[in-house]
This record gives structure tokens, sequence and C-alpha cells, in this order.
């Protein structure tokens, strides 16, 4: 089979692998789909080293078909399923499992940082990781891979209380941006407003129900308390630059929640008075992956055709073009690029 490895930042290699052995428990996966994100190329940069062991397989939005098991498979789940799957294993035992954080586990492990990920023809789910197969029947295989960021989308959404908002900005249009609008809308938020520079991405945010698009500018923050009734309830960064927050904090409703939804460089620090938290009773919000939970959630949605995800997948390449598509990710150019193993 192949594989695209990583052996350090910048030095990924298309290699040719034997399919992996199953041990007791272990479930065999043919990728039919891996899609690409900011922390993928942050990774394959070496700009994000938390969490990674090299040489690595990257890829953590997965689909495929299952073909193999040691074993009885989960239940719901049978040979020949179109399945995503859930990217982290928690060990269930540090703190913030016991706080109920799984999602950021102190000695988690995760496809396409540690376990092989989805740049590659074969992959294994390993016994401890059976429950994170989730059946997705009735979409493309780049549809099925979608519902991984999703998931983090509605995560990040949970923990800001955007459902009951009457304003959510959402800073960045990119493919994680516009999941923002659409969950948002479909969580029933009134007014929600989109902001990003480049305005050949103002027409999809539209289309995907965001009720005012702007681009940063002078009056940027005037129009936006214009369309709202007292301000902004919740900012969802889905951009990793701290600067997208700035223009936008003389804008925050009072008791307003700040998500720091995306990654960020190492190193980046987000500054905000003190006081205007203290006075103005804002929370400020981090969001990091996402739940099991999720994940069923937004598979249900997409299943059901809740939630159009469909014009979110963007150019699909063969493994042997990896480094053209990361270098698409990286120009922004591009809706959700994505690899196809097979093609």
């Amino acid at each position: 089979m192949q594989q695209a490895v990583l052996y350090r930042p910048d030095e990924l290699r298309v290699e040719e692998r034997d399919v992996p052995t199953l041990a007791e428990g272990d479930v065999l996966l043919k990728v039919t789909a891996a899609l690409l994100c900011g922390t993928d190329l942050r990774i394959y940069s070496g700009r994000k080293t938390k969490n990674v062991t090299l040489p690595s397989v990257l890829g953590h939005e997965i689909a495929g078909e299952v073909v193999d098991s040691a074993g009885p498979l989960p239940a719901g789940v049978s040979i020949g399923d179109q399945v995503c799957v859930y990217p982290l294993v928690p060990c269930g035992e540090c703190v913030a499992c016991r706080k109920n954080h799984p999602n950021i586990c102190r000695n988690r492990v995760a496809f396409g940082y540690q376990l092989a990920g989805g740049l590659s023809q074969y992959i294994v789910v390993p016994a401890n990781a059976r429950q994170n197969i989730v059946p997705l029947p009735g979409v493309s295989a780049p549809e099925a891979a979608l519902v991984e960021p999703l998931a983090c989308a509605l995560n990040g959404q949970n923990i800001a209380k955007v459902k009951g908002a009457d304003a959510v900005l959402i800073a960045g249009c990119g493919p994680l941006g516009l999941m923002h609008i659409r969950l948002a809308k479909a969580q029933g938020v009134p007014t929600v407003i989109a902001v990003d520079p480049n305005t050949a991405r103002h027409e999809i945010a539209r289309e995907s129900g965001a009720d005012l698009v702007l681009a940063p500018g002078e009056d940027t923050a005037a129009q936006i308390l214009a369309a709202t009734d007292g301000g902004i309830d919740v900012v969802i960064m889905a951009i990793g630059r701290v600067d997208a927050l700035t223009p936008y904090l003389g804008v925050l409703a009072p008791g307003a929640r700040i998500s720091a939804f995306a990654g960020f460089n190492a190193g980046d620090v987000l500054s905000i008075v003190a006081n205007d938290i203290h006075y103005n009773e804002y929370e400020v919000v981090g969001a990091s992956s996402c739940r099991l939970e999720n994940f069923h959630a937004v598979a249900d949605l997409v299943t059901a055709g809740k939630l159009r995800v469909a014009d979110l997948v963007g150019t699909q390449l063969p493994l042997a073009r990896v480094h053209e598509a990361l270098d698409l990710v990286a120009s922004g150019k591009d809706l959700r690029v994505g690899i196809d193993p097979w093609a």
C-alpha cells in the first residue's frame, strides 16, 4: 500500500508499505478520503509540535470502508460500511478525563499525530479505539470526512454557548468559518455576522447563512453595532491570528463570550484589558478538537440532510500529489482540500 510519512518538518515522503496486520480487537479501514486542515499544515511545517511524534502519517479527518476486523465489530458497524473516525483516544484516567474533558486528555493519542492517519491507503483502528468508528451512509467520502471539523466547530459553539445567542461574529470565512456559520444558523442564532479580508469568500459565506458579511476596515465595527441590538454575544476566532479579534473588542455585548477556537502559532498572545473582562463579565474560552458525542451529533445531522456540507469539499488530489495539496491548503484559495489515496 502507499502511505505519506512525515519524517521531519517539510520532509514528507510517499512510500510503499505493507498493509498492516491486526492484533486482537483491531479494525482495518480502507481510507477513501483524508481532508487536510491548518493543523496538518502546522505539523508539516514544524509550527506545531505538541503531541506530535515523528515519523508520523498525517491526516485526522478520515473517511473509510471497514474491510477487516480481528474480532467482533462495534455495534451498528458491519464489513463494507462507510465510516468516519473520531481521531482521539483518551486515557480515561488523567485529571482532564476525570473532570470530563477527554478531548484534552493529558495522555491522549491521536490519528495523524501518533497513530497513522489518513494519508495512507489503509489504517488500523486499534482495539482501544473501536468506539471511535462512526457509520455514515448515504454521502460521499469527503463529506463523511468533514464530520471531524464540523464536530470541532460544534464543540467550540457548545463551550461558547452559541445556542441562545442573539448575535454571533465569525472572524474568518475559511472552511471552518463557513462551518461555524452553518452550525450557528442551525442552532437558531438570529444574526450571524462574518468578517474576512478575502472578498472571494464573501459569497459562499452569505450562501452559508451569514446575515452580514464584511471585510475588515475602519467602519466595520460600526457596521456590526448597527446590525445588532447591543452588540455581539459570541465572537468565534475561526482563524489563527490574534489580530482577528482586536478590532471587535469594542462591539461586544455585556456578558459576551470570546472563543479562541482556531489553532495559533506557539507564543501567540491574546491581549484583552483585564478591567474590560471584569466590568463587562466577559468570558474567554478555548476549544480543542471535539468530543465523541459531538461526532455522533454531527454525523446524525449530515446523514439526515439537516446540515449542508457537499459544497464545502474542495480539490481532492491523489496521494502522490500530497505536497501540492498542502500548498493549496496554505494558499487559502480553496475549500476543504483533501487526498483520495486510491486516485
